[in-house]
């Protein structure tokens, strides 16, 4: 079995789980080509306890063997998870539960849709309600047209979401705006660009007299809290401290690709870590992003997990508190071992962190 098939496998596991559950949830984003392929991460919008949604993914992956690293970032929930693939490489994939999608004040998706609205792809059910607010609205509302310029992709609208998208953009903004589902439909971009102005002040306004207005606003403090004004350490930091040589450019490389061929949203290697404050790595860091630091401070707020070094002998090792390796950078079977005993050792201070195992978050 490939690797994709056996994520796919390992995810229509935790589709099926949260079936019997009998909890309400719908896929927002992450099938992609399914069932031939499917995304880096899976987007799961889940109606009533989340921490019980979130238990229910916990158990289900363990229970076939993964390695899994329940990481909580204020609204929303990212599961992460490895195991040893049947060929000895490793493989991972990302489940990521929330109850609402926000922008600002604005509640871009706050509930699953009615069932006879939802779309069936084998276990997993698809909101194109849902889906239409975490990739064009979300976005449109963020970052204007810039994210549709990176991918265009994104304004590939099925008939179902197309015909969805007047209703959102009612429901949000308290108005019709047809010149919006003219530039979607049409992917005229300087249209769109010329008419996401007014309907970002219209959304903001119709938020502050909408329903809930407290629930609102905390939770946007929580999102300006969690992501920008203190984020906190999420993805693996990395610091190598062996050189510039060739041996240990080899093994920065090696390890790069090793953690670029997992579910991590981006790796970045960082040479000058002075040139950015440190709210800024610390930012990459909690929005998944594998930070590398090569022979450059560690940034306040931030902890190297994995360390690349040279002992006395002039030798490299690889080492995480409590796991130590000697390096052969001929063979990445070793990396693999330690990387897999690094996720274990995380894994069980999340989870005693989060108080996982013996019971159930309820909320």
């Amino acid at each position: 079995m490939g690797l994709e098939f056996e994520k796919i496998a390992a995810l229509e596991d935790v589709a099926r789980e949260l079936n019997d559950s009998r909890l309400r949830w719908a896929v927002t984003n992450g099938l992609g080509e399914y069932p031939d392929s499917i995304g880096r991460d899976l987007d799961v919008l889940v109606e009533g306890p989340l921490g019980l949604a979130v238990s229910h993914v916990i158990k289900v992956l363990e229970s076939a063997g993964w390695v899994v690293l329940p990481n909580r970032q204020g609204w929303i929930w990212w599961i992460v998870a490895f195991r040893e693939s049947s060929d000895g490489s490793l493989i991972s994939l990302q489940v990521d539960l929330f109850k609402h999608l926000q922008w600002a004040f604005t509640w871009v998706v706050d509930k699953v849709g009615n069932k006879e609205d939802l779309i069936r792809r084998g276990p997993f059910y698809e909101d194109p309600v849902a889906a239409v607010g975490k990739r064009f609205m979300l976005h449109a509302l963020s970052t204007g047209i810039t994210k549709f310029r990176e991918k265009p992709a994104y304004l590939d609208f099925s008939e179902r979401e197309l015909a969805v998208l007047p209703s959102i953009l009612t429901r949000l903004s308290g108005r019709h705006w047809p010149e919006i589902v003219k530039a979607v439909s049409s992917k005229d971009l300087t249209l769109l660009e010329s008419e996401l102005g007014s309907f970002r002040r219209r959304c903001l306004l119709n938020a502050i007299w909408t329903k809930r207005p407290i629930a609102r606003l905390a939770s946007a403090i929580q999102k300006q809290w969690v992501v920008n004004l203190f984020p906190r350490q999420g993805a693996p930091v990395i610091e190598l401290t062996s050189g510039n040589d060739c041996e240990s450019r080899k093994l920065l490389e090696t390890i790069t690709e090793e953690f670029r061929n997992l579910v991590y949203q981006e790796v970045q290697v960082v040479e000058d870590s002075a040139k950015k404050k440190a709210r800024h790595w610390c930012r990459l860091s909690c929005l998944q992003v594998v930070l590398i630091f090569v022979n450059t401070p560690i940034p306040a707020g931030l902890k190297a997990e994995i360390t690349l070094g040279r002992d006395e002998d002039d030798q490299i090792y690889w080492k995480s508190q409590g796991l130590d390796s000697r390096c052969n950078t001929e063979s990445t079977r070793n990396l693999k071992i330690f990387l897999l005993n690094f996720f274990k050792k995380k894994s069980s201070v999340l989870k005693e962190q989060y108080r996982f195992g013996a019971v159930a978050i309820r909320h």
